[in-house]
C-alpha cells in the first residue's frame, strides 16, 4: 500500500501538480486508482493509456484530464478478458519470440516432444508437437528415457522461460528458437 502511494506522489511530482494544475492533479490521481482497482490485465493497460496527463489537458483545447476509452477498445478488451490467452492461436503461436508484447501473450503453453525423448545437453534443440523448437540456454545436461513427454513451457522473470517435461525433475531455462 506504501509503494502504491510513493508511485501515485511520484506520478503527481513528475506531472507538476502544483499550483492551477493541483485540481486535474486530484482528477489524474483519482483515475489512477480507479485503473488500479481493475483485475483484467488488457483492461488496467487501455485503463491507464486513456488517462490525459495535466500538462497534455493543458495544451489541448477540450481539457478533460482522462479521454474516454474508444468502443473498440473497450469491445477488444473485454473480448481478451473472455477468451481464455492460451486458447487463441494468434497467441500461442507468437509465444516465446522476442518484440511481443507479453500483456497480450499466455503465461504458458503445452504441447509435447513427439517420439523418444533421451534428455538434453546445453545448447540442445527441443521441437515440439506444435512445431515450436526451443533451446536450451542454462547449461544444464541431463538424461532421460522417454515417449512422447508433455511438455509446458511457463514465463519466468525477465523475459525468461522455463520448460517443465512430464517424468522429469528439473526444469532448464529455454529460448525460442523458432
Amino acid at each position: 500500500m506504501k509503494l502504491r502511494a510513493f508511485w501515485a506522489s511520484t506520478v503527481l511530482a513528475v506531472l507538476g501538480a502544483a499550483g492551477p494544475a493541483a485540481a486535474q492533479s486530484s482528477s489524474v490521481e483519482a483515475e489512477l486508482r480507479r485503473c488500479r482497482g481493475i483485475a483484467d490485465s488488457p483492461a488496467r493497460i487501455v485503463c491507464y493509456d486513456a488517462i490525459v496527463l495535466p500538462r497534455a489537458a493543458a495544451a489541448s483545447t477540450q481539457g478533460p484530464t482522462a479521454a474516454p476509452v474508444p468502443a473498440a477498445t473497450q469491445s477488444s478488451a473485454s473480448a481478451a478478458s473472455a477468451a481464455p490467452p492460451a486458447a487463441s492461436a494468434p497467441a500461442t503461436r507468437d509465444f516465446g519470440l522476442p518484440e511481443r508484447p507479453a500483456a497480450l501473450l499466455p503465461q504458458y503453453i503445452e504441447s509435447s516432444i513427439e517420439g523418444e525423448f533421451d534428455g538434453w545437453t546445453a545448447g540442445a534443440r527441443l521441437r515440439l508437437a506444435n512445431g515450436q523448437v526451443w533451446e536450451i540456454v542454462d547449461g544444464s545436461t541431463a538424461s532421460y528415457r522417454l515417449r512422447d513427454p508433455k511438455v509446458r513451457i511457463s514465463r519466468g522473470l525477465f523475459g525468461s522461460f522455463f520448460m517443465d517435461i512430464e517424468g522429469v525433475a528439473q526444469s532448464p531455462r529455454v529460448r525460442r528458437a523458432q
